[in-house]
């Protein structure tokens, strides 16, 4: 499968306006109209010039709806579902209506091994227009590597390198390792990682537990971690740095109780010299502490 990245991801939530409110007003993507066969009653939401990079459907469990992988063309779409089915996975052909809802010239799902929903898919929608951030930034880093990273809480790290790498044809990056336990991170394009999972008894439970979308500048995650601030937006992460990537970046907490990370300058790899490594310290260079509003709000009175 020659996967070209994260190309959307997909939310359902009681609370549209709630998700609007912090991707919008505090990180600073954009409103979209959608794609010309969306649903109406979807938040549609745009960081580049495609049609749309997050949709918030309506609904009645707060879940992660779906990720899309993109491929890179027809042959490309249909190989890799061919290989999906050699695999023993379960695929469901799109219809017209997904693919329009989609925007994209086909479309089919799957789910991995520990329930969670994904979508390959090739031909997206684009816009005619420059993308310009509602916030006044600088815009955000997809170009060829797709709108960031996904990461899940699974049982097993080992289970779920034998899927995501050996069915989905993801490459090991790097990895961390804490006593029985880890985490693994995978890569489909230059982004270091465009996939990651972890094993730890964490809280939230399986699933998702966050995805990231990447600033261009520095000065774009200042500005939003202060407009979290102001809008007392429920910030789990500090302001921090990976030992791995070594992303600057923080994290805040959606409405639909998994997180989304902001972040910065995220390493790129480059596949011809690339070896795996295995990293055993806490993983971050500094920060990333737990942070919650009230915290936040007693030390600006202080």
């Amino acid at each position: 499968m020659e996967l070209r990245g994260l190309g959307y991801i997909g939310i359902a939530t009681r609370d549209l306006a709630g998700w609007r409110s912090l991707m919008v007003d505090v990180l600073g993507v954009a409103d979209s109209a959608g794609p010309p066969g969306g649903n109406g009653d979807t938040l549609y939401l745009k960081m580049d010039d495609r049609c749309w990079r997050v949709a918030v459907h309506p609904g009645e469990d707060e879940q992660c709806a779906y990720a899309g992988w993109e491929l890179p063309g027809e042959e490309e779409f249909d190989d890799a579902v061919a290989h999906l089915q050699r695999s023993g996975i379960k695929v469901r052909p799109g219809t017209d209506a997904l693919r329009a809802a989609r925007g994209v010239l086909d479309v089919a799902q799957f789910d991995d091994p520990f329930g969670n929903h994904h979508e390959v898919f090739y031909g997206p929608m684009v816009d005619e227009f420059v993308f310009i951030p509602p916030s006044g930034g600088s815009g955000f880093v997809t170009d060829g590597v797709g709108l960031g990273h996904a990461l899940y809480v699974v049982p097993s790290c080992g289970d779920a390198t034998d899927f995501f790498g050996r069915v989905m044809g993801f490459r090991v990056t790097d990895k961390f390792s804490w006593g029985p336990n880890g985490a693994v991170f995978l890569r489909s394009t230059p982004r270091h990682h465009s996939l990651a999972y972890i094993d730890l008894p964490i809280p939230g439970g399986p699933g998702l537990n966050h995805f990231m979308i990447e600033a261009k500048t520095l000065e774009d995650v200042g500005r939003a971690y202060d407009r979290a601030m102001d809008a007392r937006v429920n910030i789990v992460n500090s302001l921090g740095q990976h030992s791995n990537d070594p992303m600057l970046s923080f994290y805040v907490q959606t409405p639909s109780g998994f997180n989304v990370e902001l972040g910065w300058k995220g390493l790129m790899v480059d596949d011809s010299n690339w070896t795996v490594r295995t990293y055993t310290g806490r993983g971050e260079m500094w920060g990333h502490r737990g942070v919650f509003m009230d915290d936040i709000a007693d030390a600006k009175v202080g």
